[in-house]
């Protein structure tokens, strides 16, 4: 199980790379926030387990409105019996503070690496004294585990969830990430993957996909470009690969202060007209010239 743990970290190694636009050393663009956790546990009994991870660069996205570019990482799993793991969860996000003021490189990135075996079986256990040191309770839950990556920034998630096996053992890479660099034209690079690779014992199985279509939209489920969602009941083996880059692009666009030679005002919706106040109007669509002058062609001042 560790040589096939370490193969799968060396992967994780690659996918922390990630994109680089420019051509200086990460840890020179920007300051950043790490974590790392791993933990082996083997042994058996009842268990719950549940992390959460969530990570942001510090700019408003302009690909989703009003929020940041989140990316998280949830996993869960629960059952009793035997237990056999190996989990590696790693964290980078790029803080607020920027090295060079008139550039902007912003990152978030979760990758989970993680081998595990699970076995179901009824677990008596004597807890505390009186009357439970004589009484066992008996504990009877079948397995269950759930994996999910969500990218806010290219509208994606991916995940696969296990219920009421009496049996499962797996290998999974995850990984979700977000490389934004802004010099006036921001341009980014948002990628999310979930590998699986094991077997499943009298159980039931959910694989999902889904990423958003139309960029105007702040819901995934609106006209999803892709949506994948199957389920599969019994026993089992299956590997599966899912694989999303996204690149984006925004190009700066400046308005001119007086419009009326480039039509500027005449391109803004009339709620944003009413923001400029009723005597804007003149101003702007350069009418109020036009009573300049006949004011002065009958001697007005």
């Amino acid at each position: 199980m560790r040589k096939a743990l370490l193969v799968m970290l060396g992967l994780g190694v690659i996918l922390l790379v990630g994109i680089a636009m420019p051509t200086e050393p990460l840890e020179k663009r920007a300051e950043r926030m790490t974590f790392n956790y791993e933990d082996n546990i083997s042994g058996s009994g009842t268990f719950v387990n549940n992390n959460k991870i969530t990570a942001q660069g510090p700019h408003a996205d302009p690909r989703v409105l009003s929020r940041l570019a989140d990316v998280n990482l949830q996993k869960t799993n629960h059952g009793s019996g035997s237990i056999e793991r190996e989990l590696i969860i790693i964290s980078n996000e790029s803080t607020n503070k920027q090295i060079d003021p008139d550039v902007v490189y912003a990152f978030g990135l979760i990758a989970a690496l993680d081998n595990h075996s699970m076995v179901y079986a009824p677990q008596d256990m004597s807890i505390g004294n009186g009357y439970y040191l004589t009484h066992p309770v008996k504990f009877d839950s079948l397995l269950g585990e759930t994996s999910q990556i969500e990218n806010y920034a290219s509208k994606t998630s991916m995940s696969h969830e296990i219920d009421y096996a009496h049996g499962v053992n797996m290998d999974q890479v995850a990984s979700v990430e977000d490389d934004y660099y802004d010099t006036g034209d921001a341009k980014s690079l948002s990628k999310t993957l979930m590998n699986l690779d094991g077997d499943i014992m009298e159980g039931t199985a959910n694989l999902k996909m889904l990423q958003g279509g139309s960029r105007k939209s702040k819901s995934a489920w609106s006209k999803p470009q892709i949506y994948i969602d199957q389920v599969h009941t019994g026993t089992f083996d299956f590997a599966t690969k899912m694989n999303l880059a996204v690149p984006v692009y925004k190009i700066t666009r400046e308005d001119s202060w007086l419009p009326c030679c480039f039509s500027g005002w005449m391109d803004l919706r009339d709620p944003e007209k009413m923001d400029f106040g009723v005597d804007a109007k003149g101003i702007f669509d350069c009418t109020c010239q036009e009573g300049s002058q006949k004011l002065s062609a009958l001697g007005g001042r």
